[in-house]
């Protein structure tokens, strides 16, 4: 499902092939740690995060509650560990706001271990 996500997102020139290859080194990165089943909403986003940071694009902050919240989680260091890894594939650097989201996701995924 997460592959013909992409496809369609590549297709539809929504991200590039530069992102299309990031996203595979993710997948790959992800199966190592048996995430990827509970990643799908997590690589949309970095896909299109990943799109918007080439194009000098960004979101809004997250709520500082919720990332105040984020960081008490017990996930959130493994998280961090994880994005440390992920990132260090991208074609980008991610703004702040951007990373906030991403940890959200990545510690969603790991709470539902």
């Amino acid at each position: 499902m997460i592959q013909e996500k992409l496809t369609v997102l590549k297709t539809a020139n929504v991200i590039d092939e530069a992102v299309y290859q990031y996203m595979q080194e993710v997948l790959s990165v992800l199966e190592t740690k048996e995430l990827v089943e509970k990643s799908e909403v997590f690589m949309t986003h970095l896909a299109m995060a990943t799109a918007r940071q080439q194009k000098g694009e960004s979101v809004g902050a997250l709520d500082a509650l919720i990332v105040e919240q984020m960081k008490a989680e017990t996930q959130y260091e493994e998280a961090v560990a994880i994005w440390h890894e992920l990132a260090a594939l991208a074609p980008v650097t991610f703004h702040e706001d951007e990373l906030a989201y991403l940890y959200l996701h990545l510690c969603t995924m790991l709470a539902e271990d």
